[in-house]
């Protein structure tokens, strides 16, 4: 079951309230089907820890709700249920909504046969602090390792759009005709060489190593962002605290679980206190959803159910509108 490391002070901003005891906390987190693993709370090692310092870490026992793999989820999750207020976002695109956005993503024929499907956003307006960028990456492991399969089937990256070009292009390439300085690496490295040198390339090279073509996403001037979904390049894709104005993208092998993941990213960033902006992603093939998504797309359909049925269900009477 996936774990999580929450920062004190920011989760129960982010709840809309404190809990000073663990018990009571342990109490909260019954509704989000998790519990503490370990605490730092101030009675116990914590103690003499400002609340910026001290941590929870957290362990979620829903495999089905990888929404709640994050700071801003879990903490959702108990405001609602203790009547807080359900947010809203505005920036979901729907079904025909094929409104320009002035940033694009061209998704080449390329890139078809090996991980074929993209989707992102831009999220702006507020620095990004330390504890945020801890969660930040930390829900892009979380959604990658374990929704994602080992990043299998979704991978995530975060890159500041002050340096980026658009249109972006995701395409296929020949993995010895392109080199670029990957993250924490100071030379520049061929896509076969990351995988066979660099330690995130040897971690995840059962992906890609025996395809004959391999994914990259660049700026229209040709500046790499990412080689999906193994590393970020140490100049496009480095971002740090106090950046803003980022591009977050998901690259993946289906589309329905690309655009689910991109959803849950953007939905956590907006609580976090960023403005949302969604994404045109044009492809040059046919796919589930079209050849042009504007993502964040919010897919689901909607659910019908008698109240017959969901009394039978609950073992008790409801009042209709109730």
């Amino acid at each position: 079951m996936p774990k999580i490391d929450v920062n004190e002070e920011v989760f129960f901003s982010l709840a809309g309230r404190r809990w000073e005891t663990k018990e009571e906390l342990e109490n909260a987190l019954v509704c989000a089907k998790a519990e503490l693993d370990s605490v730092s709370l101030p009675e116990d090692g914590g103690k003499g820890l400002s609340p910026p310092e001290r941590i929870l870490r957290i362990e979620l026992n829903d495999t089905n709700r990888p929404d709640l793999w994050g700071t801003a989820g879990c903490a959702r999750q108990l405001r609602v249920y203790n009547g807080g207020k359900r947010p809203e976002y505005p920036f979901f695109s729907r079904p025909g909504d094929l409104k320009k956005t002035g940033r694009r993503v061209i998704v080449e024929q390329s890139v078809k046969q090996v991980r074929p499907y993209l989707a992102g956003f831009v999220a702006s307006g507020k620095a990004i602090s330390d504890p945020m960028l801890r969660d930040m990456i930390q829900t892009q492991e979380k959604l990658a390792w374990n929704f994602g399969r080992r990043r299998r089937t979704i991978s995530m990256g975060l890159y500041r759009i002050a340096i980026i070009k658009w249109p972006i292009i995701y395409r296929g390439v020949d993995p010895d005709s392109v080199s670029f300085v990957p993250l924490q690496w100071d030379v520049p490295l061929t896509l076969r060489e990351i995988l066979k040198q660099h330690p995130k390339g040897k971690e995840y090279a059962f992906i890609q190593e025996h395809e004959p073509i391999h994914p990259l996403l660049l700026d229209s001037e040709g500046g790499i962002l990412s080689y999906p979904p193994v590393i970020n390049s140490a100049k496009l894709g480095a971002v740090q605290v106090g950046d803003t104005d980022l591009f977050v993208e998901i690259t993946g092998t289906d589309q329905t679980s690309v655009n689910l993941a991109i959803s849950i990213v953007a939905c956590d960033l907006a609580d976090n206190g960023f403005t949302v902006e969604p994404v045109e992603v044009e492809y040059e093939y046919d796919t589930p959803f079209g050849k042009k998504c504007v993502t964040p797309y919010y897919f689901q359909e909607p659910v019908f159910c008698s109240l017959a049925r969901i009394e039978k269900f609950l073992g008790e009477q409801l009042a209709a509108g109730a």
